[in-house]
């Protein structure tokens, strides 16, 4: 048994305790709150933590990753083995940010999830979402150099699909694969060359039959989209989920509430690009296009009350390291959200759409004991989240993962 005492953020409630009290029994919590509020048992194997200058939340989820190792420092080939031991390392580098949950969106995403779950590699606990869905000549084509059947055997990121009987292929091809929800790019992007940002890239047909097949296997789909007629076409197809939306108007935060659709960050990748080193011109030519965007879109999206969760798009780059993972926790509040908003979207919500929200994204007794010691009171300064240096203490599953004691 676990007694940790310090200042605690109860996110479901949006509050901090600053004088708090959080006990983990096994994997399980078994209290939160008030110091004093909990009698231990006299007979309890008891280790204390005392959490001095720091701050007990639950554990941090990013709901938008692409662990394919890819673009990785660590990379030692470009070969699917060498890539796999690649995420292997760095899904370690992920915890030690205080990440304890990852949606996922490459082939890899099923077999790290079991191998985690059986403890023989560190790692945060994983919904894998297999490869993403696009159109040929869409966002996740990597272009002519293969075909669009070399693509869907090898790529580990993206799957090509057209019409309704490829799309329905598709996504069984990725259920078959382990995936636990679906991915799909409904408009083009800011990193392909070869398509424009405002491209809509399925017809509404072919994403109907997505979202149908996936709510077959009582999952649903989340939407690449940074267009705005490809996110309006994604949420009359009824996705549950719209990564990036960078360009929203009434309409999509409307069908949003009405969906109960959730809004996925990736905003300090989007406003970070024009200071990133080593970028193709044309993907900085996108991204300066579409910046103007951004703010207003989540403008309208927080004054509409649409849920909204983290999600960083970081790949372990020299522009996007793991242990910097937390600045997206900044960008959400750069665009108006409070710190307790920003702290909700990396928690609570992002377990929402792990269909883990009963399990955990929240200090509260019965849940999995996934939480994080971090120095500084995030809720003041949310910059404490920016960097795993500040992460003192990470524990999944009542497991501690990390514990520094500087």
């Amino acid at each position: 048994m676990y007694l940790l005492y310090g200042r605690v953020i109860d996110v479901i409630h949006g509050e901090v305790i600053e004088n708090g009290m959080v006990v983990t029994d096994g994997e399980r919590i078994v209290y939160a709150g008030a110091e004093g509020g909990f009698r231990v048992p006299a007979d309890a194997d008891v280790r204390v933590i005392e959490v001095e200058d720091g701050t007990i939340l639950p554990g941090l989820i990013d709901a938008h990753a692409h662990l394919s190792g890819c673009e990785s420092v660590n990379r030692t080939g470009n070969t699917p083995y060498e890539l796999l031991l690649t995420v292997v390392h760095d899904i370690g580098e992920l915890v030690d940010a205080g990440i304890t949950g990852v949606r996922d969106m490459s082939v890899f995403g099923y077999p790290l999830m079991k191998a985690i779950e059986k403890g023989n590699i560190r790692g945060p606990r994983i919904m894998p979402g297999g490869r993403v869905i696009g159109s040929t000549g869409g966002h996740s084509d990597p272009g002519p150099e293969l075909s669009p059947a070399e693509v869907n055997e090898k790529d580990l990121t993206s799957y090509l699909a057209d019409g309704r009987e490829g799309c329905l292929r598709a996504v069984r091809t990725q259920f078959r694969e382990g995936a636990r929800f679906i991915k799909i790019c409904a408009t083009g992007g800011v990193s392909s060359q070869m398509d424009g940002v405002e491209d809509i890239q399925f017809s509404l047909e072919e994403m109907e039959v997505m979202v149908q097949e996936a709510k077959r296997h009582g999952t649903y789909v989340a939407a690449h989209c940074t267009g705005l007629e490809g996110a309006r076409q994604a949420l009359r197809a009824g996705v549950t989920s719209i990564e990036h939306g960078i360009r929203l108007d009434e309409e999509c935060v409307r069908l949003m509430v009405q969906n109960d659709a959730t809004l996925v960050t990736t905003l300090s990748v989007a406003f970070g690009i024009k200071n990133f080193t080593g970028l193709p011109d044309y993907l900085v030519e996108k991204a300066l296009a579409v910046e103007k965007y951004i703010r207003d879109s989540y403008a309208l999206a927080h004054r509409a009350g649409v849920r909204v969760a983290l999600g960083s798009d970081y790949s372990n780059s020299r522009n996007t390291p793991y242990s910097k993972i937390g600045r997206e926790f900044e960008a959400l509040t750069q665009v108006g959200y409070s710190n307790i908003e920003a702290i909700q979207a990396g928690t609570i919500h992002g377990a929402h759409l792990m269909k883990l929200e009963d399990q955990t994204g929240s200090l509260t007794p019965g849940k999995l004991a996934d939480l994080i010691v971090v120095k500084g009171n995030p809720a003041e300064d949310i910059s404490v989240l920016a960097d795993s240096d500040r992460v003192k203490l990470v524990m999944i599953g009542g497991v501690i993962q990390k514990e520094l004691h500087t």
